[in-house]
């Protein structure tokens, strides 16, 4: 079969390297971040590192980061390796958790089980005390990755976000975890890679590599 001009520009793709931040200090001591803006520890640094150096050499086009400090600081040392400075986008941000944000984990557990929850099952649209519902928290993401993706068709982006905002972006590309089934799992500075076609059908490649990493204590919480 002979595709034709409108078939071939159908077939033209945004490719997407996905990297959630390096560690943090709230990260080890199980604090809940959410909209916190913590910075790298020094763990998280080398982590950041080591991820550029399994970039280096790939053309990036461009590198969109939330702009918490975790994050930015992950994809500005990954931009000086790959010669492309991020730009911050608010809209990668982590889920915005309100109250519950800068309290320990083990305890919100037992307090607010449904929302905390959220990080390993599919609990559908849950709300926050003072922060965004998970289906806004959804949306917003969707959008942006989208938005993205319109103004990037055949270009290479890395987004470097959270481990909420990655669980949000799987969903969008694969759709919901079947149910009494758990997230996948979201290191951090681990590499998924997607593509999303001109016509808007997206395909996961890879999810979760953490390959480049050597003994550097790497943290699945959030």
């Amino acid at each position: 079969m002979k595709l034709g001009g409108n078939d071939l520009k159908s077939l033209e793709r945004t490719e997407f390297i996905f990297i959630r931040h390096g560690q943090t200090a709230d990260n080890v001591a199980g604090i809940l971040q959410g909209h916190r803006d913590t910075p790298l520890d020094e763990t998280g640094r080398r982590q950041a590192r080591l991820t550029a150096e399994c970039l280096r050499g790939k053309t990036v086009d461009a590198i969109f980061s939330s702009d918490l400090l975790r994050a930015f600081e992950t994809a500005q040392i990954i931009g000086e390796v790959v010669g492309t400075v991020p730009v911050p986008e608010s809209r990668l941000r982590e889920w915005h958790l309100g109250e519950l944000e800068g309290l320990l984990s083990k305890e919100l557990w037992k307090s607010h089980f449904e929302i905390m929850n959220c990080f390993n099952e599919d609990m559908g649209d849950v709300p926050v005390p003072g922060g965004e519902s998970r289906y806004t928290f959804e949306q917003r993401v969707a959008g942006c990755i989208e938005a993205i993706a319109d103004k990037s068709i055949g270009k290479t982006v890395v987004i470097v976000t959270h481990s909420g905002t990655m669980h949000s972006i799987f969903k969008h590309i694969v759709g919901p975890v079947a149910a009494g089934n758990l997230q996948p799992i979201c290191s951090n500075v681990s590499v998924s890679k997607a593509f999303r076609l001109a016509d808007g059908k997206w395909r996961l490649r890879s999810w979760n590599d953490v390959s480049h990493l050597d003994i550097v204590r790497n943290s699945e919480t959030f």
